[in-house]
């Protein structure tokens, strides 16, 4: 159920598009010319759908490129209007070129199907002049700094994460605390984007630090997880009081943006020190008592990230009036790419807009760490309006039948020479309604296509009725004005809800659109009931025909891809432990790691829906493996913020994991079984037999002066024991992912 304050009811963005196309239409009833407002109306839509998929990013730059596009299709209808077999070549080029050229998108083939399915009420350049003033209103109005361009409001998005991230630490002992993992993470994801939308509107530094801080939080609750389940073997979690150390860790990271929560603290350090009193009896209890002075380090920079963000919550949280920036000159600064291209709370299926594109969405297991780049290898950020993405750096399209975006553009362009052929022999009225629908429709996969389509016809259903009633009472105009402006704030605010909204509501306003710049009887909307019908179809049929497998030929290579990138960080990780490397690196691949999972996990989503594939097996396992390799590195990576001083065999283990991840890579590619080699178990038993020789140096010390806690020995018997049970769960997890990824088919 959508709360009013969600960021997916987009409520500020409805009201502002819809504005957008009803205030052409009150001047033009208020001055006696509704047919000029009528039209200035559609050139206003057309170019607020380019904003369906990022309302809060959207540029200027990427507006006003719609607006051009506008005039491009405009131009190109009022040529073809009158030669309707030229509409069979031109209109798959335009709807292809939308493809290769994301800042064209669809507004150039919407308008010159639009414009050349029905009589132009004006000459031809008074209609270009009047459809571009509708644009620019469009293009100017949605991209003022308006309130509702945060997103939704930061302190609301960044407390959420908090939240989430408190009940992570509380899980920390818990079954539940692999899906809550989960979830802490898309959630931490979602507030990482809304931040970058903010930044660059309105630079805050302080929502930067917040974002920071909770990101680091997160790092380091996964790191707790597994030293607490390694110390939980060794001892009892109530003799230090462990539950309590837990509890007051989330309960400091929740009081962040709850400020009554009441923070008992805990001296845990203090524990140890008693505990250390006792004088270890062997050398299980001294890897104990090591792994629980690591547990205090943990907790110690949780409660210093924490700190570290007060002063950025209080400064987001105090403030009663924002004075908004104007927007800057588009190209004054370069954008970085959105972590995030589509809405939150965009569902698989539910493409948001309109669109040629498909939504870019970000699966519960995306990792928060790094660079903000997403989405499959190759991908541009994505608009699933067919507009322009949040930014895009490519300027000329690679031509190649493997590119996804030229397979689509293929698709597209078969789809709509088929519509143009059956409208110029047919003629059926209002025949643009079938072009519209297949442009509109078709997407990248047909798994995509099939989910929109049951959309679109219930959506046009509903809608067509609705429009259908209001003319067949024909009321004035100021009703229809009404009408539309309800209909378009309905359509724009629920567009991130579900697609079969903005389908149903969009069908209402554009006909009541049109109706004034061409009057249409109550039939017109069962017409453009048929051929949706008949446009779904068309779609599904181009989708089906056209590469309907690609994900399935592509899975096995992008799962070895996703073993190397493992390795990958395995290796950076062994370099960091070395001290050749510094740890940022070694976050940096961890994050590259999750990005190849994400692409796998989307490929396997995809398959799903493809026609005669049988769903693939064991890949599921192989995920949720590389996930626990990644939670292991980071443990390791964590515990490596100190320095180690003696490192022995652990970065050896770390290499000879990276090697048995890159052989299964190989094995992947080559289709053969993977044959496990010895080279882990062998590093693991030099790891065990240095651990075993720095416990009896230690004992040795403890005896001969039981206050001396700053030696070497103790420092590398410290990160040995912390780090021995995260190496031998990537010794366990490699050969696990390894053995899965070589079977999955």
């Amino acid at each position: 159920m959508a709360r009013f304050d969600d960021s997916g009811l987009a409520v500020g963005f409805g009201l502002v598009a819809g504005a957008s196309v009803v205030i052409p239409l009150v001047v033009g009833v208020a001055v006696g010319h509704p047919v000029d407002g009528g039209v200035v109306g559609i050139g206003a839509w057309l170019v607020a759908v380019r904003a369906n998929a990022d309302p809060p990013g959207v540029r200027a730059v990427a507006m006003l490129a719609g607006v051009l596009s506008l005039a491009f299709g405009t131009v190109l209808g009022v040529v073809v209007i009158d030669r309707e077999w030229l509409l069979i070549p031109v209109a798959p080029l335009v709807a292809g070129a939308g493809i290769l050229w994301p800042l064209v998108g669809s507004t150039a083939a919407l308008a010159l199907l639009i414009t050349a399915a029905n009589p132009l009420p004006m000459y031809p350049a008074e209609h270009l002049g009047l459809q571009l003033l509708g644009g620019l209103l469009a293009a100017v109005l949605i991209t003022l700094p308006w309130s509702w361009r945060r997103t939704r409001p930061l302190p609301a998005t960044l407390g959420e994460a908090a939240e989430e991230l408190a009940v992570l630490i509380e899980s920390t002992m818990s079954d539940s605390w692999d899906s809550q993992r989960v979830r802490a993470s898309s959630v931490l994801q979602t507030a990482r984007t809304a931040c970058a939308r903010h930044r660059w509107e309105r630079r805050s530094r302080e929502a930067e630090q917040v974002t920071v801080a909770l990101r680091r939080i997160f790092y380091e609750a996964v790191a707790l997880h597994d030293l607490v389940g390694a110390v939980a073997r060794e001892v009892p979690p109530d003799r230090v009081g462990l539950s309590e150390l837990v509890e007051s860790l989330a309960a400091s990271v929740r009081s962040l943006f709850q400020p009554a929560e009441k923070v008992e603290s805990i001296d845990f350090g203090a524990r140890i020190d008693a505990l250390r009193g006792e004088r270890p009896g062997d050398e299980r209890e001294l890897l104990g008592l090591v792994l629980l002075r690591q547990i205090a380090h943990v907790a110690d920079r949780i409660r210093e990230g924490v700190a570290e963000s007060r002063s950025g919550v209080r400064s987001l949280t105090g403030t009663v009036m924002v004075i908004p920036q104007l927007p800057e000159w588009p190209g004054a600064r370069k954008r970085r790419p959105s972590s995030d291209s589509g809405l939150p709370g965009m569902r698989s299926g539910d493409s948001a807009a309109e669109g040629l594109w498909p939504s870019d969405r970000q699966s519960a297991d995306q990792d928060v760490l790094g660079s903000s780049h997403s989405g499959p290898p190759g991908m541009p950020p994505v608009d699933s309006t067919g507009g322009v993405p949040a930014v895009t750096s490519r300027i000329m399209p690679r031509v190649s039948l493997d590119d996804p975006d030229v397979r689509h553009s293929l698709r597209v362009g078969l789809g709509t020479v088929v519509a143009c052929v059956a409208i110029v022999v047919f003629e059926p009225l209002h025949a643009q309604w079938l072009a519209l629908t297949v442009l509109l429709t078709i997407q990248p996969t047909y798994g995509e296509t099939l989910a929109k389509v049951w959309a679109r016809i219930l959506g046009s259903v509903i809608g067509g009725l609705a429009a259908a009633l209001v003319l067949l009472i024909a009321p004035g105009d100021w009703v229809r004005v009404v009408m539309v402006g309800v209909a378009a704030m309905l359509a724009f605010g629920l567009v991130a809800v579900h697609y079969a909204y903005w389908a149903t509501f969009m069908t209402m306003c554009v006909l009541l659109l049109i109706d004034f710049q061409t009057p249409l009887s109550p039939d017109a909307a069962a017409i453009r009931v048929g051929l949706t019908v008949c446009g779904a179809m068309i779609a599904l049929a181009c989708t089906r025909l056209l590469w309907p497998r690609g994900e399935a030929v592509r899975l096995a290579e992008r799962v070895a891809r996703l073993l190397e990138s493992h390795a990958e960080a395995a290796r950076m990780v062994a370099d960091v432990s070395r001290g050749n490397r510094p740890e940022r690196l070694a976050v940096e691949r961890i994050h590259v790691a999750a990005r190849e999972a994400e692409a796998v996990a989307q490929s396997v989503s995809s398959i799903a829906y493809e026609p005669g594939v049988v769903p693939p097996q064991h890949v599921d396992e192989v995920l949720d493996t590389a996930r626990r390799i990644r939670d292991d590195l980071m443990t390791v990576t964590t515990v490596l913020r100190e320095d180690p001083g003696e490192v022995g065999p652990a970065p050896g283990v770390l290499d000879a994991v990276a090697d048995r991840l890159a052989t299964g890579a190989e094995a992947v590619r080559i289709g053969e079984p993977y044959q496990s080699g010895g080279d882990v178990d062998s590093r693991l038993a030099d790891l065990g037999g240095w651990l075993g020789k720095l416990a009896d140096r230690r004992l040795d010390e403890l005896a001969a002066d039981p206050a001396d806690s700053r030696t070497r020995v103790r420092r590398a018997l410290l990160h040995a024991a912390a780090t021995d049970q995260a190496l031998r769960a990537l010794s366990k997890g490699s050969a696990h992912i390894v053995k899965e990824a070589s079977i999955a088919k």
